[in-house]
């Protein structure tokens, strides 16, 4: 999801010879290339399939990747819907599918993107706070983690660029008084489509004692609740605005971990 210009990094992904950029979207299901991309490659086409953003579901054309390369071992095999690139802002995404095996490595301090194999060792802050995750539809799904000291479900989601709370924990927090809203806002998906919400800061989130305070998260209907089973209870998509408050995190698929590393000088429980 787009809407305040808070950047999302991006890896190069070899097809053959040539590399292209791909976003790294850990709350993605399915990797997706750019109909630009399909065509300069000559992919071959599927049939038509269905595809669950935070707008709702649609049906899409699908593209055939016979082997796309992130580190030394390729990635084969791999039916991939095809979006417009102006909608995505990059030549395509790496979804989980992608990512299953992989770590994936946020380093915001030095405004690098990594992806390792699971389990291989990266300079990583000796400090840092780890986290386990269940792992739900494919997704990670923390649940060690509160809003203003009201328990709820993270997802991480690096392909949004603003964190999303659902309207379960929008009612919590109003009836605590600890909400200070901003006004509506509109924020783009993928496909193109318009998710209407509305803005507002929220005091603290804790993740297994790490914290950032005065974080912005837009309250919407994000369809990605309802897919996840997470309508009814709080629950939050994690965006890069939130996972740009660290100098760094970890997202271990395989291993359903992350790592948080606070700033520096910064201790466990204190502000960003």
């Amino acid at each position: 999801m787009n809407g305040d210009g808070h950047d999302r990094m991006t890896v190069p992904v070899n097809f053959g010879e040539k590399a292209y950029r791909f976003l790294v979207d850990t709350g993605s299901v399915r990797t997706t290339v750019s109909r630009q991309l399909a065509r300069d490659l000559g992919l071959q086409e599927r049939a038509a399939a269905t595809l669950h953003s935070a707008t709702g579901q649609s049906a899409v054309r699908m593209a055939w990747l016979p082997e796309l390369r992130l580190s030394r071992r390729p990635i084969r095999n791999i039916a991939a819907p095809m979006l417009d690139a102006g909608d995505m802002g990059a030549d395509g995404i790496l979804g989980i599918d992608s990512l299953r095996s992989q770590q994936v490595v946020f380093d915001f301090a030095h405004g690098t993107l990594s992806i390792l194999s699971s389990g291989m060792p990266a300079e990583f802050d000796r400090d840092a706070i780890v986290v386990r995750a269940k792992r739900r539809e494919g997704r990670l799904v923390i649940t060690d983690a509160e809003v203003n000291g009201e328990p709820v479900s993270v997802v991480v989601d690096s392909g949004s660029s603003l964190t999303i709370g659902n309207q379960a924990l929008r009612r919590k927090l109003e009836r605590r008084g600890s909400l200070i809203m901003s006004g509506p806002i509109e924020l783009t998906s993928v496909t193109g489509a318009a998710l209407h919400g509305e803005l507002a800061t929220v005091g603290n989130l804790d993740i297994g004692g790490a914290r950032l305070e005065n974080l912005n998260v837009v309250f919407a209907e994000a369809h990605t609740f309802g897919l996840l089973g997470l309508s009814r209870k709080p629950a939050i998509l994690l965006g890069m605005n939130a996972l740009s408050g660290f100098d760094q995190v970890s997202i271990d698929f395989a291993g359903r971990k992350i790592a948080l590393a606070l700033p520096k000088g910064r201790k466990r429980g204190s502000s960003t």
